[in-house]
């Protein structure tokens, strides 16, 4: 019974309005995501005692981080077109279409006080906090850009990237 249930709620999840046959948003240009917001998460969140570990819901891989690939000698390579898109994937489950600044990748790291929600924040053991102190924060602006439409070059390169 507990079986069935889960393979219906599995085979609903691909009726949901938005997605395209692939399971992506398809309003959200990846371009943007890769060569502005992937940056920002691979910096503020990517870190190894946070969304760079691979036992946490919501993780980052990124150069010099958590990589798909367990080998030391690969950890500085360039990331890989499957890593990119795990990120990509990572971050568009987090985002509400309806309502940008109500995605899950805004709310959780902005800081509480302003309307965020609790976030332990990857900065903790160093004295940190939430990643993004207010709606104005620099990066918070550049996602939320991302989450309402905006849309890049296909050319751009990643910073540190090969492509």
């Amino acid at each position: 019974m507990r079986r069935a249930l889960l393979l219906a709620a599995v085979a609903l999840a691909g009726c949901q309005p938005g997605l395209t046959d692939d399971g992506e948003i398809a309003a959200l240009d990846e371009a943007y995501f890769r060569c502005r917001v992937q940056p920002i998460l691979t910096k503020s969140c990517g870190t190894f005692t946070c969304h760079g570990a691979g036992d946490r819901f919501f993780t980052i891989f990124g150069r010099n981080r958590l990589r798909i690939s367990q080998s030391e000698a690969d950890r500085a390579s360039f990331m890989t077109a499957e890593e990119r898109q795990h990120n990509f994937q990572a971050a568009l489950a987090m985002v509400d279409l309806d309502d940008p600044r109500a995605s899950l990748l805004l709310l959780k790291p902005l800081e509480a006080d302003v309307g965020g929600y609790f976030h332990q924040g990857a900065h903790e053991p160093f004295g940190g906090g939430d990643v993004f102190a207010s709606e104005d924060d620099r990066d918070y602006q550049t996602i939320l850009t991302w989450i309402e439409g905006a849309t890049e070059d296909p050319t751009c390169v990643e910073p540190g990237s090969d492509r």
